[in-house]
């Protein structure tokens, strides 16, 4: 099923497999990918219960996890729709279990108002015992030129240090530094076979997607993500702006106990945990 919200300004929808947005249509413009060449059939997939390759092992038990989790892959229930948001929830089963041990519902909350769109991720954990999640977003923003025409904006000086992956997405410890400052353009020769750049526990909170030295197309705002990671496929004219709370794990390094790595949150007992993402477009 899919699903819309409309304010006269954004026109969000939102399918309930994988509870994936599958357009943003802002004064009548397309703002996410359509995969008009066939480069990438995504939009913006939610990333959890991990990004990327990013292992699980609990109670000294190694769970198989896919990479970037099971929640794209899932049907999601529509639980409320009001005029200007969508909440959809998907909750723990025995094939979830079979890679991600915990009791949990996770909800998605998806509202608009003026130009912004809110993208709330809500964990909650009904069991005596913690839950550990990590999560993320891929939202792919639709282009008209090339992406070397843009630059990412950081709200803070950053220390532009990518980290390598290999092949199979783990990290390989190997860095590539793209200098100082505010401004990132976004490089084409990189960005090229499906590579993707990772920029590890940056300072921002907040970066815009602009026209090189023109105007904003878009700002992100996403208290609580450390972690923020460029990607495309092929040729195609767009470019997914990732934050992560956690990264892919590091290629030969001996798994550790899942609560106890970099980026993963904790939800207490009979609790509840809500990270927020914010995109305006401009």
């Amino acid at each position: 099923m899919q699903y819309t919200i409309d304010n006269g300004t954004l026109c969000v929808k939102v399918k309930s497999y994988g509870a994936e947005i599958v357009s943003v249509v802002k004064d009548g413009k397309e703002r996410l990918w359509q995969n008009e060449t066939g480069e990438w059939e995504g939009h913006a997939p939610l990333l959890f219960p991990v990004c990327g390759h990013f292992g699980l092992k609990y109670a000294g038990v190694d769970y198989p996890i896919r990479a970037h989790g099971f929640a794209s892959k899932m049907e999601f229930t529509l639980v409320e729709q009001t005029e200007n948001s969508l909440e959809f929830e998907i909750e723990s089963n025995k094939e979830t279990k079979k890679s991600y041990p915990f009791d949990f519902k996770f909800k998605v909350v998806y509202s608009i108002e003026g130009s912004k769109l809110s993208i709330a991720y809500k964990v909650s954990n009904p069991a005596e015992t913690p839950l550990w999640f990590a999560c993320g977003g891929h939202d792919a923003f639709a282009l008209d030129h090339d992406v070397d025409a843009y630059e990412v904006r950081f709200d803070k000086d950053e220390n532009f240090v990518h980290h390598y992956h290999d092949d199979d997405g783990y990290m390989t410890g190997e860095t590539l530094s793209y200098g100082t400052g505010k401004n990132f353009p976004l490089p084409i020769d990189f960005l090229q076979e499906g590579r993707t750049l990772i920029f590890k526990e940056i300072n921002s909170r907040k970066v815009s997607l602009c026209e090189k030295g023109g105007k904003t197309l878009a700002t992100l705002a996403f208290e609580g993500f450390e972690n923020l990671l460029l990607w495309r496929e092929g040729e195609g004219k767009f470019i997914c702006i990732e934050p992560w709370t956690n990264l892919p794990d590091y290629l030969g390094v001996p798994q550790a106990e899942f609560s106890e790595k970099a980026g993963v949150v904790e939800v207490a007992p009979k609790s509840e945990k809500t990270m927020t993402r914010i995109i305006e477009y401009v």
